[in-house]
Formats: structure tokens, sequence, C-alpha cells
């Protein structure tokens, strides 16, 4: 396993902890030593351990760095992020969509047998967690028909307002694996806190995971726009509502793990999970953050 970091604005909560899933065994035995002291500017080396029934050890150091209350543009990022530092409002963005847009194309076909270990649920060996329903279901794709299938890909950026590029809409970032009717329901309606005739709300859990989504394709795709009003195509929204979700409901480790998994094959990474305060320096001049 590879060395990941994480920054923290000193005071912050930093949860420590972790689940390991092996092909054989299921979910295993995961420990970890060492501890943060996030109330103590600093960087602390966590190492995480799992180990399976054969005595095979996997090992991952995290490092967590505590900083100084919103010091964001000092961050040291990890090297996958250096053209990004001391960046703000749209040059952070320019310098993100260079980052990402160095990529691996990864066709929509192929998406299928990928989101089954994206969204594989931690604690059920073989499942997948769809995204707006939160049911565990059996990972294998298995899809006769369109209205047998036990679950298909969903959009969060609906294919519609991407204008069915074949590029964007074969992202693996974007594609989640969702139950085959709520997929229908929420059709192309955009995110807001009620579910209307043109509006849906997802479930809380999830309402962050789906913010950043949609920041990731508007810096990725130049063409893209995160709107406060109806979106038209290559639009999406609201972004004032994305901002409040991104806050509400922080990266937790289902979504660091996905982020993982899909670098693993298209090889380019959602900046805003790795780095959540990205989303401030971005928008820091929209009414959300200058109004908080």
């Amino acid at each position: 396993m590879s060395n990941t970091q994480y920054s923290y604005s000193i005071g912050d909560t930093v949860s420590l902890g972790c689940t390991a899933i092996d092909n054989i065994d299921g979910e295993v035995t995961c420990s970890y030593s060492g501890t943060v002291d996030s109330n103590t500017l600093g960087t602390y080396d966590i190492t995480y351990t799992a180990e399976d029934s054969s005595g095979n050890i996997a090992t991952l150091v995290v490092t967590y760095t505590i900083n100084e209350a919103n010091d964001y543009l000092l961050m040291d990022l990890f090297e996958y992020y250096d053209d990004a530092e001391g960046l703000s409002g749209v040059n952070l963005e320019v310098a993100l969509r260079g980052i990402i847009s160095d990529y691996t194309y990864v066709s929509y076909d192929a998406a299928r047998y990928i989101l089954d270990e994206t969204d594989a649920d931690p604690n059920q060996s073989g499942n997948v967690i769809l995204v707006y329903t939160q049911y565990s279901v059996t990972g294998e794709w298995y899809c006769p028909t369109t209205a047998d299938c036990n679950w298909n890909r969903e959009h969060v950026w609906p294919q519609s307002l991407l204008d069915y590029d074949t590029t964007m809409s074969a992202d693996l970032h974007n594609l989640k694996p969702a139950d085959s009717g709520e997929n229908s329901s929420r059709s192309n309606k955009y995110y807001d806190w009620v579910t209307s005739s043109s509006t849906y709300e997802p479930p809380d859990d999830v309402k962050g995971d789906i913010a950043r989504i949609l920041f990731y394709m508007m810096v990725r795709y130049e063409i893209l726009d995160l709107v406060d009003t109806v979106p038209s195509t290559y639009e999406m929204a609201l972004l004032s509502v994305l901002l409040e979700w991104h806050e509400l409901d922080p990266v937790d480790d289902f979504e660091s793990n996905r982020n993982d998994v899909i670098y693993s094959y298209q090889n380019n990474r959602n900046p805003f999970i790795d780095y959540e305060h990205f989303a401030e320096l971005i928008w820091e001049d929209h009414p959300y953050y200058s109004s908080n």
C-alpha cells in the first residue's frame, strides 16, 4: 500500500480507524498504532495494519498534518497536487484541471465491472452500496434487460446535461451504482433539499459525496458549470446547496477508498476528497462562504 496524507486545521476532529476487506476472507482484523493531537501543530504518522487468516499482513501509513486554522494557502500538499500549492480562486481551478485531466480513459461499458469495487460494501464481501437507497446488494453485474437489472450505472451529473458526451459520461468519478427504479425516479433532476418534479434530495449520508462528485466534474471539464438556477445543458445545480452539503457531510473512509480505487483504474483523483478546503478556496467569493 502507498502512503496517504490528510490535512486538518488546528482544533478539527480527527477520526482514526480502519476497515479491511480480503478477497477470500471478507472483512478482516484492522488495527492502528499512533495518535494525533489535533490541538497541537505538527505532522503525525498513523500505521494501519490488516491481517488475513493466512497471516498475510498489509500496512498503510497515513500522515495527518495539523495546520494553523484556515491557513490553507501554506499547506504542503502531497506530490500529486504540487502544482496547486498556494493557489486560490480561478488559479486553483485551472491548476487542478491540469492535474486531473492527465488520466486514463475507461469506457462506460467497462464501468459495469469496476463499480462493484469502487462502491463495495465494507461489511459484506461481494456486495455494493446503492447510492440513493443505501441498500447493500450483490455486486455481480446482472442486466438481461433494462427492467431486470439488479443495479445500474447512475450519472450524478445527468447524461442529458452532459449532452451525452461519451468521454464525460464514462468518467468513473461521476458514476455510482444505483437501484434501477430509484435511478429512473431521479431522472435528470438537479439536487436540492426537497424532492419535487424538478429536484431530487439524496439521503444525508451521501449528500457530501454527491457535492464533491459535481465539484470534480466542473473542474475536470472546462465546459461544465455549477449554478444557482435551473440548469441547462453543461450546467448542474444548486451550487449553494452543494457547498452546504459538502460541509455537513464530510469525507469518510468509504469515499476515500472509492477515490483510491478509481485512481487505480483512471489514474486521476477527486481533489475535493483529498483536500476538502479546495472548495472554499475556489468558491471563496460565493455568498455561501462570505456569509459564514
